[in-house]
């Protein structure tokens, strides 16, 4: 399949440069949410504004308060370049928070100091999310460079908090009510995708974290009939509890990756020191990831029914408590105008058939599509977010570019 483009090979040059400055001159400027012990994103934030200033964009700055961060302030910029059509808007949404760098010891260099090697990019956040910052703001310096205007216009929303649940991001744009309405605002969030491009995440699925307690009684393990051993209690329920919502929630969604929804019993926390003490408490953590065509509340009505009865039957306490639950929202719509141009921009400029896809991961995409927007999540990269020597490749931003280019002034 040929292959349409925007951008000429001198462009492309030019924007390896521009790319690689705007890298250096934000990755070392540490943005980490104070949940996992930083000052948050202001510092980066204000360079970032600088940039978009300097671009020639009109910026916004909707500041949430967080006494924890630096400034007391969690910042979210907006910033929009007028297109020829201005009832619409495409958003692009990328977060200025990364996670912590983890064990020096595992990097091969500094995470804080950009590296380039051949077409690699080394540092921490240099994919997540800093490869949707510099593929959003290239996009701009592409067309404020040439003078082209697009034809609708083009948003860009840098937001905090994203790591660490978008409280201070995303969640409280949508609050202030930030965004025009979902029939005349588009989100492109490029925060998860595939080496070739071809995924495009239209939906996911929903979240809900468990703690199961199950109490019985302590006794000396010599002695366990004056007892009741909570942890062999417990395993038994957590053993009929996998079997009973693999069964009860077995329906296929070939949308997704995988096809179906997960239950995983994963954390368990510690209960006696010693080993000839037979426990009274025993606590398993859950983590499910669930289809949307079935509720968060049927799935947790479910578990609760199932602990009832186990505790009727053998006489131990079995308690479920939510850790946490995040609705992902009703998924994208497919046949909306601007999925099916956007769609149609990655097959003419990646001479590729791309692939609707559904994650169990989650990203702001989600609160996007519980307000009733349509939302794609997509980007070029190997998926080494959080890891050590996390990386991304220039040429995959350039492509990236290259697209939403395409859609901007061809298909929009």
């Amino acid at each position: 399949m040929a292959r349409a483009r925007i951008l000429a090979d001198k462009d492309m040059e030019e924007l390896r440069g521009y790319i690689l400055g705007l890298y250096k001159s934000f990755i070392p400027v540490k943005a980490i949410p104070p949940d996992l012990g930083g000052a948050g994103e202001l510092r980066r934030a204000e360079v970032l504004e600088k940039e978009l200033s300097e671009l020639g964009l009109e910026t916004e700055r909707v500041d949430a308060h967080d006494d924890r961060a630096d400034g007391g302030l969690r910042p979210n910029i907006l910033a929009i370049l007028p297109g020829k059509d201005t009832r619409h808007t495409l958003w692009i949404v990328a977060h200025l928070d990364t996670v912590p760098e983890g064990d020096r010891g595992l990097w091969r260099t500094d995470p804080y100091t950009v590296v380039v090697d051949g077409d690699k990019v080394y540092g921490r956040g240099v994919e997540d999310n800093g490869q949707g910052i510099v593929t959003a703001l290239a996009v701009v310096w592409y067309l404020v460079k040439h003078g082209l205007e697009p034809r609708i216009n083009l948003g860009i929303a840098l937001v905090s908090d994203e790591e660490t649940g978008s409280r201070y991001g995303l969640k409280y744009l949508l609050e202030k009510r930030a965004f025009g309405g979902p029939e005349t605002d588009w989100f492109l969030v490029p925060d998860a995708g595939s080496p070739d491009g071809a995924k495009v995440i239209v939906a996911e699925k929903h979240i809900l974290w468990v703690k199961v307690t199950v109490r019985g009684r302590q006794a000396h393990a010599s002695m366990p009939h004056t007892g009741l051993n909570a942890h062999r209690l417990g395993m038994i329920f957590n053993l009929e509890l996998d079997s009973m919502l693999h069964s009860q929630f077995a329906e296929y969604d070939e949308v997704f990756e995988p096809p179906v929804s997960t239950f995983e019993p994963t954390r368990k926390d510690a209960n006696v020191d010693n080993i000839n003490t037979i426990p009274g408490v025993d606590q398993v953590y859950w983590d499910m990831r669930i289809l949307p065509r079935y509720s968060i509340k049927k799935v947790l009505d479910a578990v609760r029914a199932a602990a009832y009865g186990f505790s009727a039957r053998t006489g131990v306490q079995v308690e479920v408590d939510v850790v946490a639950a995040d609705d992902a929202g009703k998924p994208t719509d497919t046949e909306h105008p601007f999925v099916r141009g956007f769609l149609r921009a990655i097959r003419e400029t990646r001479g590729l058939e791309p692939k609707p896809i559904g994650i169990g991961g989650g990203t702001v995409a989600r609160y996007l599509r519980r307000r009733g927007y349509q939302a794609l999540v997509w980007m070029t990269c190997d998926e080494t977010a959080h890891q050590p020597n996390e990386y991304t490749r220039l040429s995959y931003i350039i492509a990236d570019v290259d697209t939403i280019l395409y859609y901007l002034l061809r298909v929009a």
